[in-house]
């Protein structure tokens, strides 16, 4: 691996390119960036200061989201064109890989339908809400792999921002399989 920022892996699947890398994903070029948030739609102090007060505002006037769902909205100042604000699961609610799996899927969702090229993706429920991280990637990249089957007329571009080097080895193991798989099927493009 190098150094934290360097891409980990980069993969194409069905004409979609898969990354991963160790970033600060606000840093990020992309056409979106995932938030990942509460039901109220709870912004970091971190992300308000950078994104500023028109993301605050479209936010307050949404006020709620349900777990598993996603919404959008300007991105402020920072460097992209839209912010995707997720709710993913609290580890031990229920049918977490489940809810986990439809925000991965709202979020890439929200990107193909909005005419976005790309997309970069946090290490969603994990952290605070308690998700494991190997089946956080396991859940994640298979929504992510299944979505590149989909009749896709723009989103070209998905990359896992990941927080440091053991996210970044959990989640380029298990693209690293899922890869494998998909060859040994013959059931995709890759």
């Amino acid at each position: 691996m190098g150094a934290v920022g360097d891409l980990a892996m980069k993969v194409k699947i069905n004409k979609v390119t898969i990354q991963t890398q160790a970033v600060d994903l606000w840093s990020l070029r992309v056409a979106a960036a995932v938030n990942a948030t509460d039901t109220d739609l709870t912004l970091q102090p971190k992300l308000v200061a950078q994104a500023g007060a028109d993301v605050v505002r479209e936010i307050s006037l949404v006020g709620y989201c349900p777990v598993g769902s996603a919404i959008m909205t300007t991105a402020g100042s920072l460097p992209f064109n839209k912010i995707i604000h997720v709710v993913g699961p609290r580890w031990g609610e229920g049918a977490e890989r489940g809810k986990l799996a439809s925000a991965t899927y709202e979020c890439l969702h929200l990107a193909e339908t909005n005419g976005l090229k790309s997309i970069a993706l946090p290490a969603i429920s994990t952290g605070t809400m308690g998700y494991p991280l190997e089946n956080c990637a396991t859940t994640m990249l298979t929504t992510i792999v299944d979505y590149t089957f989909e009749d896709l007329k723009t989103l070209r571009t998905i990359v896992l921002a990941l927080e440091d080097e053991h996210h970044l080895e959990v989640f380029d193991r298990e693209l690293s399989r899922q890869i494998q798989s998909l060859g040994e099927e013959g059931a995709a493009a890759v």
